[in-house]
């Protein structure tokens, strides 16, 4: 393998079950960086959430990219430069939201730090279980996470406000994010993928999160476009990932792996397996293949 772009979804793949970046992995892609492959983090974050990371990883100094929001955007390290690609409008927002609340399940606009969350009055007295079951501080606001029905995203969103009808968004947002749990999730998304069918993508991240972003936006088609600009092949382009979101991503890179933790959906498109995101995956198979 010649590779000259490290391409990594975060959650489910880079991070651990902490939302941490291990020691291994950490000095593995710094490695990389150093014999001059760049990095690129592909995520449904938006780059203000992905920052962090960056920093850790030095991609600043070694002229990293961030594919933001499922492909909604480019965030450029070294110049500290993010690039709105797409965003959903008033009218698609109402659209989508009126067309996912038919099903009772949770609802939000997400913006770079903000969200916009409804929460059906069905799932109030679940969410209330779940934080009594798990020891959820009372100060935890009750927005639900890809992994959770309850998760503290005011680690990556300064603004989240509860909302009552759709109306309430006044601006563009960059996705609409629909969550409940795994069994209600597995039930209406069939549903929802016909309904939205040639007019927006929509991706099944983990069992219990949904992401809709306008049509022809995901990571796939971000990633075909930074490829361009930087001059890299197909060949040249490894990525890791583990969720339905990132398979626009192994259409269009040479070498597709897949986490052990990945859903078999993934699996099954990946060119190969690697460890699961709590055994250092990337680094392991990074150092297996010679990469680096």
């Amino acid at each position: 393998m010649n590779i000259k772009l490290i391409i990594m979804d975060m959650d489910g793949t880079l991070l651990d079950a902490d939302s941490n970046i291990t020691k291994d992995n950490l000095d593995a892609l710094i490695k990389a960086q150093q014999k001059g492959i760049r990095l690129v983090l592909a995520s449904g974050r938006s780059y203000k959430s992905l920052l962090k990371y960056g920093k850790q990883l030095q991609m600043d100094k070694y002229n990293g990219y961030f594919v933001g929001v499922n492909g909604a955007a480019i965030y450029d390290c070294q110049n500290d430069h993010n690039e709105v690609i797409n965003q959903l409008n008033i009218e698609q927002i109402k659209d989508i939201f009126n067309e996912a609340l038919k099903y009772d399940i949770e609802v939000m606009g997400v913006l770079d730090d903000t969200i916009y969350d409804y929460i059906p009055e069905s799932l109030l007295k679940i969410k209330e279980d779940y934080r009594l079951n798990n020891n959820i501080a009372k100060d935890v606001p009750n927005t639900a996470g890809s992994f959770a029905i309850v998760t503290d995203q005011r680690k990556g969103y300064d603004h989240i406000y509860f909302i009552n009808d759709v109306n309430e968004i006044k601006v563009k947002v960059n996705k609409i994010c629909m969550a409940h749990l795994s069994d209600t999730i597995d039930k209406v998304y069939p549903s929802l993928a016909k309904s939205f069918e040639g007019k927006y993508h929509l991706a099944k991240t983990t069992s219990q999160w949904l992401e809709c972003t306008p049509l022809g936006i995901n990571k796939g088609e971000t990633i075909v476009k930074l490829a361009d600009r930087l001059n890299i092949k197909k060949d040249e382009m490894i990525v890791f990932g583990d969720g339905e979101n990132d398979l626009s991503m192994f259409d269009v890179a040479g070498y597709a792996i897949a986490m052990e933790n990945a859903m078999d959906s993934v699996k099954n498109r990946a060119y190969d397996i690697t460890l699961d995101n709590n055994h250092d995956g990337i680094a392991y198979y990074l150092k297996k293949e010679n990469i680096i």
